[in-house]
């Protein structure tokens, strides 16, 4: 394994972030992420922003430290860099969903397959889990949260990527052509 974080210096959103890769292969890193409880929306394409804890975090699990010039180095080397053009950009919220005792109706907004999957799938209380659908170039996901605890049951429709943290933030991501 080798997963990379450079320095905790990128400020944003009023605290510092780190950038987490792998220069072995994506899939590598979304094991190492999944582990460390980073949310799936926070992956960038070849990449993933943590915080300055998680990064600490990400250590203690072995991640090596490097500087920003060396990350992006190996990266390139190991071909996995991504150019800016090509990452998949900011997310846009195109629909939020407040608890209301049923799952929330999601058709047209968001792909069947998602609709399929929180309807056939995701375990919640409705009466405290929101719901949030967000898009950008490459996918598009639904985000259940909700203190009561969540989870899924049954196979997924293929093409349906999950991630739950501890029982309280459910994705569901599918990607879209450009």
């Amino acid at each position: 394994m080798t997963v990379l974080v450079d320095e905790a210096i990128w400020p944003w959103r009023g605290g510092r972030w780190a950038h987490l890769v792998s220069d072995q292969t994506i899939a590598e890193l979304h094991d190492f992420a999944v582990r460390l409880g980073l949310r799936r929306m926070s992956f960038q394409g070849d990449h993933y922003d943590l915080t300055a804890a998680a990064r600490t975090e990400a250590i203690a699990m072995g991640a090596e430290a490097v500087g920003g010039r060396d990350l992006v180095r190996r990266l390139r080397a190991a071909g996995l860099r991504l150019a800016a053009s090509e990452r998949p950009g900011r997310w846009e919220k195109t629909g939020l969903w407040q608890p209301a005792g049923v799952a929330p109706a999601l058709g047209g907004l968001v792909p069947d397959v998602l609709v399929e999957a929180l309807e056939g799938c995701v375990v919640a209380d409705w009466h405290a889990a929101s719901t949030a659908a967000y898009s950008r170039s490459s996918e598009v996901v639904v985000v259940v949260e909700s203190a009561g605890g969540l989870a899924v049951e049954g196979p997924l429709p293929v093409g349906v990527e999950v991630r739950c943290n501890h029982g309280r933030v459910l994705e569901l991501f599918v990607p879209v052509e450009g």
